[in-house]
């Protein structure tokens, strides 16, 4: 392991420490002359223990000790991991030197095998699950191969006050090796958990009920393993269904396509035969696919195991084949030098890429002026960091126009090694820009249609803004959880929810690259549109509204220092919200809202944003809307006219009195409902009220929008505004 590495898995494992110590779960108990206090009569509850973690900070990590091996290797990761953990105190300590008093009073993190560390034997019948020399037990199943490896967090028996992490193997050279992998496979799921390499086996959360906390809860308990068959076996591929994503005739006909599709592509690259079958997982859900592989991305490839993960949910598919072609691109011809030929070369081979094809959505982006130069398609860095939706189709095009100028041969030839002059780019961007033209006229009257077609809303708009919360894979947009909420909130009327995706500035006055969450506990691009389109079966209206969040400020102090930086933040944010303009008119979203209270840029910059407009319009065929902040940027916005909706973030004060009485609160509301009128009349347009609340503390009409952290709750006075 190379140093980067070994720094990216420090700090992966150090937020293993606490977000695994916040969202999985464990218990332990007495052995080697440690006695466990009699325990209360009712446990603390897991949100309990999560707030004694983050109010302690510190963790008491106990690794395998005596004449073992792999102690050396545990001792330096477990040194080096309180180095890097800044933000939680780390105490190492080899399990051969605790004593039953260093137990009492502490958060711990127990890591080991059963041959490794005695400790996991000899506490073994305290525990909910058994360590046995031959494998480890959960729940009356046996798990014996070497790469099995147990988490779960239970409060500490010794001081239940506190809590105890476990994560326990079958080998210590595995375990130590699913470690440095743990932040993709271990975070964010579950009280306890067991994986197989990559693979999750079991899930599921202890019972929080008072009388029965901490023990097994059937209907919590998920058995992936048991969930999962093998539907198909050909010299080509195994095909393996996780629950039903499709029906015995819809199976059929996707591996008879996939097939094809696939001796189209051997025969392209010169393969007679495969040297094993892909094995094709298909799962019904992203949850289910996050919770087992740990990737929530619509399909990926695991080249290590020449497997596919893809996911068919009601309106979105990914088994468009393209990381089929990835994963042999990967095997027969290795990593090209430039990241776009392999990103180009399996898109080319994809079918109906985000339902239309590629070719159809590059031919979108050139025709709305919304496409990009080769030199960003070629530059490995800039790829990272920008749109996957913008970047696939473009890359698959380019990939397409190569193959038309250069032939099979000459391009597999230079493949790996390609790396074109200053020159050639350019020659080759004058070619492109042809090959777009000409191909973009084939699609021009379907485009056409399609904006003409593009569902658009009337309807007055009752409705919540629906907040990803949790960040882990079962309580965000993508879960079921989200999906329960969603339908709560048509039980009580709610016609429209709003969606949004974060991303993140450091400083308000440096301008960067935003970033896309792609992580599977974050707001990335599947789990919006898995919401998005939840919400649209039920029936409601989507306002996607993407918002930027700085730590210890708000967009409204957006401001740069020069001419220069304010150029390119307008860049930045154009490729940014281009992203989402795109998204949105893929998957139908109704209202697209633009920015949120950016009330610098938009009081000092009025013409960027109208040529941010003019872009977005020409690319998404929906409704669209800007979150204005209340007072000042609301009633003032230059640029109302270019929309279809006037949207205020809407937090007037409704009085500054400490005890107004409800005429009082009344006046107030009047007076609100005044300000707002007068921008409607004043510019013609609707309003939404884009964001709109009171929090539940003593005295919310004075700052409804006030963080509520700290304070007392006070329902009623929430009530009253």
């Amino acid at each position: 392991m190379n140093s980067i590495q070994h720094k990216f898995f420090l700090s992966l494992l150090s937020v293993l420490v606490f977000i695994g110590v916040v969202f999985f779960l464990l218990n332990w108990d007495n052995s080697q002359g440690i006695t466990a206090k009699e325990p209360r009569k009712v446990l603390p509850s897991r949100s309990e223990l999560l707030h004694q973690i983050r109010h302690e900070r510190r963790v008491l990590f106990i690794y395998p000790s005596g004449n073992n091996p792999y102690t050396e290797r545990y001792r330096q990761f477990a040194w080096e991991l309180k180095k890097q953990t800044w933000w939680l105190d780390v105490e190492p300590r080899a399990a051969g030197e605790i004593s039953p008093e260093d137990l009492r009073g502490a958060n711990i993190f127990l890591i080991g095998t059963a041959h490794s560390n005695s400790l996991l034997t000899s506490l073994s019948n305290q525990l909910p699950f058994t360590f046995r020399e031959n494998g480890i037990e959960v729940y009356q199943t046996l798990y014996t191969d070497s790469s099995d490896v147990l988490t779960f967090f239970y409060p500490n028996p010794v001081d239940n006050r506190y809590a105890m992490y476990v994560m326990a193997g079958n080998s210590d050279a595995r375990l130590l090796q699913s470690v440095r992998n743990a932040f993709g496979l271990f975070s964010r799921v579950g009280d306890y958990r067991v994986r197989r390499g990559n693979t999750a086996l079991v899930m599921g959360f202890f019972s929080q009920e008072p009388e029965h906390r901490w023990e097994f809860a059937p209907e919590q308990h998920r058995d992936f393993q048991a969930e999962t068959r093998l539907v198909y076996s050909s010299p080509y591929y195994q095909f393996f269904f996780h629950s039903e994503p499709l029906t015995a005739a819809e199976a059929v006909a996707l591996t008879t396509r996939h097939e094809q599709q696939l001796k189209r592509l051997m025969k392209f690259l010169g393969i007679r035969k495969l040297v094993q079958p892909i094995r094709y997982h298909l799962y019904d859900s992203f949850e289910d696919k996050g919770l087992i592989t740990g990737s929530t991305r619509l399909s990926h490839s695991d080249v290590n195991n020449f497997a596919v993960h893809s996911v068919i949910e009601e309106g979105i598919r990914g088994d468009d084949f393209r990381q089929d072609a990835l994963l042999l691109l990967r095997r027969h011809l290795g990593k090209p030098v430039l990241t776009a030929l392999e990103m180009g070369l399996s898109v080319y081979f994809s079918q109906n890429w985000r339902g239309r094809g590629y070719e159809y959505w590059a031919s979108r982006l050139f025709l709305s002026d919304n496409h990009v130069p080769i030199s960003d398609l070629l530059d490995n860095k800039l790829l990272t960091r920008e749109s996957d939706l913008v970047m696939e189709p473009m890359a698959g095009t380019f990939v397409g126009y190569l193959l038309e100028e250069w032939g099979r041969e000459a391009l597999l030839q230079r493949y790996g090694s390609y790396q074109p002059s200053t020159d050639e780019i350019a020659q080759l961007e004058v070619g492109w820009q042809r090959y777009l033209k000409r191909l973009s006229e084939k699609y021009r009257s379907q485009i056409t249609a399609d904006r003409a077609s593009f569902p658009r809303t009337d309807d007055f708009q009752k409705g919540f803004c629906h907040a990803h919360e949790g960040y882990s894979i079962y309580n965000g947009y993508l879960s079921r959880k989200s999906d329960k909420a969603l339908e709560k909130l048509c039980t009580l009327g709610s016609n429209a929810v709003s969606i949004t995706p974060f991303s993140y500035m450091r400083d308000p006055r440096q301008p960067t690259f935003f970033r896309y969450s792609r992580s599977p506990g974050e707001e990335n691009d599947e789990s919006v549109i898995h919401a998005a389109l939840k919400a649209h079966q039920l029936g409601m209206t989507v306002i996607l509204k993407p918002h930027i969040w700085i730590h210890r400020s708000w967009p409204g102090e957006i401001e740069m220092t020069s001419e220069a930086d304010w150029k390119r933040f307008f860049e930045y944010y154009y490729r940014w919200i281009r992203h989402f303009a795109l998204l949105a008119e893929m998957y139908g979203i109704e209202i697209f809202c633009i920015g949120v209270e950016m009330s610098q840029t938009t009081r000092q910059y009025p013409q960027e944003w109208i040529n941010l407009i003019g872009k977005v319009r020409d690319l998404y065929s929906g409704q669209l809307t800007y979150a204005a902040n209340w007072g000042e940027e609301f009633e003032q916005l230059s640029f109302w006219k270019e929309l279809d909706f006037i949207g205020i973030n809407c937090y007037y004060p409704l009085s500054n009195e400490d005890a107004p009485d409800d005429a009082a609160l009344m006046e107030g509301m009047k007076a609100i409902a005044g300000k707002i009128e007068a921008v409607q009349k004043r510019h013609g347009k609707p309003v939404i009220l884009t964001e709109i609340g009171f929090t539940s503390t003593p005295s919310p009409w004075r700052q409804p929008h006030a963080d509520a952290r700290g304070k007392s709750v006070d329902l009623a006075a929430q009530a009253r505004c």
